[in-house]
């Protein structure tokens, strides 16, 4: 009885590591996202995370198509301080769930691959 006791919990507790590995810690999807950096700011009570703004191309005279990721480095969210306004370029991971210390988001911004200034004319 002992040894079925043991052999379920630990079935369990494999079960759940297993969980927690792919809703965490494993990103769902990687992707590059393209846009002009709207905002970053730095959120929170316990856990002070940076959260921003991306405004995706297309057309923006209906609705703005905002895409809201955190950053989980300073170093990357000092960077992108000094380019809001600006065309950028940002590899994002996304995961399945949140965690407090990683921000508002599932969608994490991972690194910063291309800034360009914005067109005149608003076109892309």
């Amino acid at each position: 009885m002992a040894r079925f006791s043991f052999v379920t919990i630990f079935i369990l507790l494999l079960l759940l590591a297993t969980l927690i590995y792919f809703r965490y810690i494993t990103p769902y999807q990687i992707s590059i996202q393209h846009g002009i950096l709207r905002s970053v700011v730095q959120r929170g009570y316990v856990f002070k995370t940076y959260e921003g703004y991306l405004q995706l191309p297309g057309k923006s005279d209906t609705t703005d198509r905002l895409l809201h990721f955190s950053i989980i480095r300073k170093t990357l969210a000092d960077s992108l301080f000094s380019d809001i306004g600006k065309d950028v370029t940002l590899k994002l991971l996304t995961y399945k769930g949140k965690l407090p210390w990683r921000g508002e988001s599932a969608v994490i911004a991972d690194e910063l691959l291309y800034v360009t200034l914005p067109d005149s004319t608003g076109i892309y």
